[in-house]
């Protein structure tokens, strides 16, 4: 591409986010991939199945879920109405909410150590343009160290090996300064419109 900036062109070079590295492996809460159940299991808010030896199985017993943390940073409270097989009563989504919350800030691992640095309901992390239909009834963002990948984490904090989510972006060409860095945050919401 670099015979384009011969010819006049502005070229900017983005990327989505950088990557984590955690030393928790399963994670203690959340997960990329899927469902990690068993913090919320120990909490008392999703329900598991077990096998003819007593042992957890990964099969979620929604009779007895309040909530599951799904994909990501997000907890679901499994509302009648709401999910195929909801058990908590809309009026009490609220209270629910609160207690979860409440649980999250207080757990530590085993060497007693917080895990979980912001917890907040869908309507209050829309500080963070994290809101809506399409996020859980909860949001968390994991203490640096307990991150795993990027969704769980905020941008500020950094995991293993000094890995971060950081992204790239360069521009060069006309109307862009030579030579310039900057430690300025770039937001990515800003790039297209920019461009």
């Amino acid at each position: 591409f670099l015979h384009y900036l011969d010819e006049g062109w502005t070229i900017f070079i983005v990327s989505d986010h950088g990557l984590l590295v955690t030393e928790e492996l399963p994670p203690v809460l959340g997960d990329p991939f899927g469902v990690n159940a068993k913090l919320m299991y120990d909490l008392g808010y999703t329900g598991l199945f077990k096998d003819e030896n007593g042992d957890l199985t990964k099969k979620i017993d929604w009779a007895n879920t309040r909530a599951i943390a799904a994909r990501g940073n997000h907890i679901w409270i499994n509302l009648k109405g709401r999910n195929k097989y909801g058990i908590v009563e809309p009026e009490d989504k609220y209270a629910l909410e609160e207690q979860i919350i409440n649980d999250l800030y207080n757990y530590r691992d085993q060497y007693g150590n917080r895990v979980v640095s912001i917890v907040l309901r869908n309507k209050d992390a829309a500080v963070l343009g994290m809101s809506g239909p399409e996020c859980g009834d909860i949001l968390f963002f994991m203490e640096e160290g307990f991150n795993i990948i990027h969704m769980d984490s905020l941008s500020t904090q950094h995991g293993y090996f000094d890995t971060s989510v950081s992204p790239i972006f360069v521009a060069c060409g006309p109307g862009i300064k030579e030579g310039f860095t900057t430690d300025r945050v770039i937001r990515q919401v800003d790039v297209a419109p920019t461009i």
